[in-house]
């Protein structure tokens, strides 16, 4: 009942804001007010968002996805050794991570921090080309920590910091509904520029619930677009709320990130009131998997 309530409110808002607008340019009485609406139009973007995300985790309720949940876990070790080559013709595409967002909201979930952007559907960053049947949509990104405690790693090496971007095809016309990125970081003494904008506003949601809508940043500029050199294998991304079966594209390229960057991530606090030192899930065998390179 409440979603309907909501839109219908939106709808209005944007029926009479231009009125309001002009009204508010010769009144400070009525320019609070449209500020104070302009952050419960916000609040409401927010809420549909949410909305949106639990319809995605009611996708694996059935018992045939929780069986693939099942046979193919993740994390794995990339071992060179059993990884088959693959051209990649044509490459992978990137669309709209170029553009500003509407809104970008950071928010520590008492299991990982998680990044959501705000934008017209017909705006937001999707990927396609290379052997995709689709276009994925960006869902969200999440962050996986801890010392040589990140999720993933290459031919036995251990990282500090796994940034994981989940998409979704939303006609589901591909050979998979859910696709992830995953890129890795070690430990460097100098700053990642790129990771500023996202650990500079970490003492804002040190607690389980907590949000911050983050300066505009196009998302290109934190994921970064590769074209080939990465990993795949079939296997299951975690947020903490929801686990969903998808086909990972991990960067061969590795990113450098501070220590004092890394302690901030280490600084959050969970559900159970402890500090999230490390949020990583354990290593999970291959099994009869295949892990493929693309060139």
């Amino acid at each position: 009942m409440l979603v309907p309530i909501f839109k219908h409110l939106l709808v209005k808002f944007l029926d009479y804001f231009g009125l309001v607008m002009k009204l508010a340019e010769n009144s400070w009485v009525i320019m609070i007010l449209v500020s104070s609406t302009m952050a419960l139009a916000f609040i409401l973007n927010v809420y549909s968002g949410r909305t949106i995300f639990r319809d995605v985790a009611n996708t694996v309720a059935n018992m045939r996805t929780q069986s693939m949940l099942k046979l193919q876990p993740s994390p794995i070790n990339i071992s060179e050794n059993v990884v088959q080559r693959k051209r990649l013709n044509p490459p992978l595409q990137w669309t709209h991570y170029e553009d500003l967002p509407m809104a970008t909201v950071l928010q520590n979930n008492g299991n990982t921090v998680i990044l959501r952007v705000y934008t017209p559907i017909n705006f937001l960053p999707y990927l396609s080309g290379a052997e995709l049947e689709g276009r994925y949509y960006f869902v969200e990104a999440i962050f996986k920590w801890g010392t040589l405690q990140s999720e993933h790693s290459i031919g036995n090496q251990k990282f500090c910091l796994e940034m994981q971007a989940l998409h979704r095809c939303l006609n589901q016309n591909g050979t998979f509904e859910f696709l992830t990125l995953s890129y890795l970081f070690k430990i460097s003494p100098y700053k990642n520029e790129e990771l500023k904008q996202i650990c500079d506003h970490l003492k804002w949601i040190l607690h389980p619930g907590s949000t911050i809508e983050l300066p505009p940043f196009e998302l290109g500029f934190l994921i970064r677009p590769f074209t080939g050199s990465h990993y795949t294998y079939n296997g299951t991304y975690d947020n903490g709320e929801m686990t969903v079966a998808t086909t990972w594209f991990i960067n061969k390229a590795i990113f450098n990130v501070n220590s004092l960057q890394l302690a901030q991530f280490a600084a959050l606090y969970r559900e159970d009131g402890k500090r999230m030192t490390s949020n990583g899930r354990p290593e999970q065998p291959l099994g009869h998997r295949c892990v493929y390179f693309n060139y």
